[in-house]
């Protein structure tokens, strides 16, 4: 079977760095999870970091194609008539616009399915999301932000089984931020959990905690009219409640567990999975959409940021 051709923009953090922590669930970066996944074939990479490049040398080898910025990586590989099906990019966000623009402007008519996989946020800003939601004209091209909870086993676990606690009545996401991300724009922390939001369709519901403490939260609690169901320790544990009459006190009801799933899992190593499928099949549904990020974007100005971070 023909494996995927795929390139890497950005050996940073998620590009490659996270690969090389031995605390963290594998594959943890882009390249891992492409060299650990015998479907795709990764043949190019870039940074403009030689520090990055010279420890992806030491890493992997010399074996591949190794460039100092995108511009470069994409026109070698169109003069060598050569076109990835999937684009890896894992640069800061400001960088995003163009390198989107430019891999659709340099292989502007695949003729296979092409997934470009940015890291989030998918810009700056939602004028320039959009804009980029117009360039993509080829139906070929799928454009997908790494949202990673859409690919978790514990998340998606807690999205399905939402229906069972009854009609939604408050929900409240719980979280903590590095000291540096304090430094940072804060969309790095919130996106994800705007893109919850949107996902299990809660806006008009939920509160949105930060908190300052020397320790990781990332707790969403969800409560309804039937029950409730919770997503504790950074995802890796998932709640079920259901609403009972109380044995403590006459005339009350109250919660009682059901049902408690712990699962630690390689979220890359799922989405790359979902990938393949993708690429090797007539379904062409994915996990989530380029609009998805757009209204994730929103979603984090209005209900994320606006409430949480002022």
């Amino acid at each position: 079977m023909e494996k995927i051709q795929s390139v890497v923009f950005g050996l940073g953090r998620i590009g490659m760095l996270y690969g090389l922590e031995k605390k963290r669930i594998q594959p943890a970066s882009h390249i891992e999870a492409i060299k650990n996944n015998k479907n795709f074939h990764l043949i190019g990479v870039c940074d403009p970091s030689k520090k990055y490049r010279d420890l992806f040398f030491k890493k992997y080898g010399n074996s591949y194609d190794v460039f100092n910025s995108h511009m470069d990586l994409l026109l070698f590989f169109k003069k060598q008539n050569i076109t990835p099906q999937l684009f890896v990019i894992a640069t800061p966000e400001k960088t995003h616009f163009k390198i989107i623009q430019d891999i659709i402007k340099i292989f502007n008519n695949p003729n296979k399915k092409s997934i470009i996989f940015c890291e989030k946020p998918l810009t700056k800003d939602i004028k320039s999301a959009k804009k980029i939601k117009k360039l993509i004209i080829n139906l070929n091209y799928e454009l997908i932000v790494n949202h990673t909870r859409r690919w978790s086993k514990i998340w998606n676990l807690c999205h399905n089984n939402i229906k069972k606690i009854g009609k939604i009545q408050r929900a409240i996401f719980i979280y903590s931020t590095s000291p540096e991300n304090k430094l940072l724009d804060q969309m790095r922390d919130g996106i994800h959990i705007a893109d919850l939001i949107n996902w299990f369709d809660i806006k008009d519901k939920i509160q949105v905690k930060r908190v300052s403490l020397p320790y990781l939260i990332y707790d969403l609690h969800i409560w309804g009219n039937a029950g409730k169901i919770e997503v504790l320790n950074n995802g890796e544990i998932v709640n079920l409640y259901k609403k009972q009459k109380s044995k403590r006190f006459e005339g009350f009801f109250e919660l009682n567990l059901v049902n408690k799933t712990k699962y630690k899992d390689s979220i890359l190593k799922n989405t790359y999975n979902e990938f393949f499928e993708f690429f090797n099949s007539n379904n062409n549904k994915l996990s989530t959409n380029l609009s998805d990020a757009i209204d994730a974007m929103d979603i984090f100005k209005r209900y994320v940021y606006e409430k949480s971070f002022k």
